[in-house]
């Protein structure tokens, strides 16, 4: 089992310099607002996939400090002994460090697939069906990357060409190019500039289109993976079967990439007046939406209860951690803030007696050891804050 055995943290959040030591199975405890929650996020600075709030750097520094370190010592990775990530507020550089070697970006790159997969649940994600589209879409493709190690690099490269998309339909439809400004419109270098600047958007947009398919089709074949492998595992967490709601997608499933990438070219190019207007690409992959349909009544997760909301959103999490584990051989650790409150008796032991059944770290936070069945708690590491 891998597992984060050592934990140091400087200057971080509400700690000036704080050791933990950690076990298979770990209960952070304490009221609320004494840095639980810190903890968890520090230690998915370490992994390789988003921190656990996603906050930015300068958030994570104690206060009228300069900078932040985290340190970690791991157990049971092929190669990897200690981990480190440090970030200073005035000249704004993150230095990432494994066994007390600085990485370089190349080397980071390189090195980033052999890092902890944290897989986590917290109080927002359990809200994530009653939250908007765009944060289901970013879930979803935390879901693909467990899968598809490429896909944070591609939905990466697309982001930033929707952006220079956008910032050229600015110059291509701007009075100079497209001759509305009298005499300078006939002068030979505008109309040379205006030609260059035509190739360079149907360029871009042509990146567009094949970053676009290939990340349609990342999430197809991931989520196809996923629902072959949740609906595999013995749990008595509701079985779910998620679905990716989006225009490229539906077509992707129906018709060739070929005449897909036709289509979505030729889209691009007819809402390019109305996408300079409103500073925004309103076609593509970035617009799609997903689900959770609950297997037992066949019922959308966006129509279901909160409870079930939040038990399909543990079933979910259980069955990432599963995959990346046993499928992907990932080094895996799973985390959940403040996640067991909610839940009755019944599946507050569900839960555990599957998360003990599992080859993997686990941690918890809890504002009382209370919340935890008694006969876990006698299993668990217990850190009081």
């Amino acid at each position: 089992m891998i597992r984060i055995s050592k934990l140091l943290l400087s200057n971080f959040r509400n700690f000036s310099a704080k050791k933990f030591e950690f076990f298979p199975a770990n209960l952070l405890v304490g009221a609320n607002g004494v840095g639980k929650t810190n903890i968890l996020e520090s230690l998915t600075l370490l992994g390789r996939n988003s921190s656990l709030r996603n906050s930015d750097f300068e958030e994570m520094i104690k206060d009228d400090e300069k900078s932040f370190a985290v340190f970690s010592e791991i157990s049971g990775h092929e190669f990897i002994e200690k981990t480190g990530f440090s970030f200073d507020l005035a000249s704004r550089k993150k230095n990432f460090h494994i066994n007390d070697e600085a990485l370089n970006s190349k080397r980071q790159s390189d090195i980033k697939n052999y890092l902890v997969n944290f897989v986590f649940l917290t109080p927002q994600i359990e809200q994530l069906f009653v939250l908007g589209k765009s944060e289901r879409r970013d879930y979803l493709d935390k879901i693909v990357s467990d899968i598809d190690f490429e896909h944070p690099s591609r939905i990466n490269s697309y982001q930033k060409l929707l952006k220079e998309r956008l910032l050229v339909l600015r110059k291509e439809f701007s009075p100079l190019f497209r001759g509305e400004v009298g005499a300078f419109a006939a002068k030979p270098q505008v109309a040379q500039q205006g030609g260059c600047i035509k190739q360079w958007l149907d360029a871009v947009e042509n990146q567009i289109v094949e970053y676009g398919v290939a990340i349609a089709s990342a999430r197809l074949e991931a989520i196809n993976f996923f629902n072959k492998a949740i609906s595999s595992f013995s749990s008595n967490f509701p079985k779910t079967e998620l679905r990716v709601i989006g225009e490229i997608e539906q077509k992707l499933e129906n018709q060739s990439a070929v005449q897909l990438e036709e289509d979505y070219k030729n889209k691009l190019e007819e809402n390019r007046e109305t996408d300079r207007q409103n500073f925004k690409t309103n076609f593509g992959v970035h617009r799609c939406d997903f689900d959770a349909i609950f297997s037992n009544k066949k019922m959308s997760a966006l129509h279901s209860s909160t409870g079930e909301q939040k038990a399909i959103m543990i079933s979910i999490t259980l069955a990432r951690a599963k995959i990346s584990s046993s499928y992907k051989n990932q080094p895996t650790i799973l985390i959940f803030d403040e996640a067991i409150s909610h839940l009755d008796e019944g599946r507050k032991n569900d839960l555990f007696e599957e998360i003990f059944s599992l080859p993997m770290q686990s941690f918890f936070s809890a504002t009382s050891t209370d919340l935890i069945p008694q006969q876990f708690v006698n299993k668990m590491t217990i850190t009081a804050l």
